[in-house]
């Protein structure tokens, strides 16, 4: 996965444990589009609940300290030259001239009961 990069505010919008997916999105009010990212299959996650910019790579090399993965799927994404970590399979992105309440590309986020 190449590494992607915005100059805009970010904020974690939605996680599902159940179907270890997590959503970020960058906030419209600070630009005309909108910039959803996710993370698929989250085995670990380590990051703060805002951003003022956002960028992601993958890491083959990275082991983070003290931190056992026992899924022998995934890699990890560095978040904002090591702000945050997430251990997961996949990353994508996608931008759109959605807002906040327009739902993802990504599908929809429902809770599980």
């Amino acid at each position: 996965m190449p590494s992607a990069r915005w100059e805009r505010r970010f904020r974690v919008w939605h996680y599902l444990v159940s179907y270890q997916r997590l959503l970020l999105r960058s906030l419209t009010e600070y630009s005309p589009t909108r910039v959803d990212v996710l993370f698929s299959n989250v085995d670990f996650m380590h990051l703060p609940t805002d951003f003022d910019r956002f960028e992601v790579h993958e890491d083959d090399q990275f082991a983070m300290p003290g931190v056992e993965i026992e899924s022998p799927r995934g890699k990890w994404f560095i978040v904002n030259g090591g702000v945050g970590y997430v251990h997961a399979t996949h990353c994508q992105w996608h931008e759109d001239e959605g807002n906040s309440m327009t739902p993802s590309r990504f599908g929809p986020f429902r809770p599980t009961g």
